[in-house]
């Protein structure tokens, strides 16, 4: 079992703050994101990108300043197997993902945030007819 530790800035209660991310990779992934003195949310999935849904959609008042939050990043099934999730792709309406579109989906990022993960399966659905016109 791995563990690595990461931090990422968050908004919750007013305040942009830096919290710590718990990162395990064993047979499932899981992710605990400690949020202060507040809780600790923890979600367990086959990939990091689905544990960092199920996270947001925990307490979809806390706004993660990261690229996987964004509602143009799309992991593909290559990204989820290959790194666990952890790259995702950062796509344009009507434009095909490109290797140079990978990002780490815990790099910095402020615009283009999706509060609630519904979102990004909207956007989703609505990329991929995007690439049929």
């Amino acid at each position: 079992m791995n563990l690595k530790k990461i931090h990422i800035t968050c908004m919750f209660d007013g305040e942009v703050r830096d919290v710590e991310v718990n990162l395990i990779n064993g047979a499932k992934c899981i992710m605990k994101v400690d949020i202060e003195s507040k809780c600790q949310l923890n979600a367990e999935g086959d990939d990091f990108f689905e544990c960092f849904k199920k996270i947001r959609e925990l307490d979809k008042n806390i706004v993660y300043y990261c690229k996987g939050a964004k509602v143009n990043v799309l992991p593909s099934r290559m990204t989820r197997q290959m790194s666990k999730g952890l790259s995702a792709y950062e796509t344009s309406l009507g434009m095909p993902a490109r290797k140079e579109n990978l990002v780490n989906i815990f790099d910095y990022a402020n615009e283009g945030l999706a509060s609630d993960p519904l979102e990004q399966d909207e956007y989703e659905v609505k990329w991929f007819s995007s690439l049929s016109n």
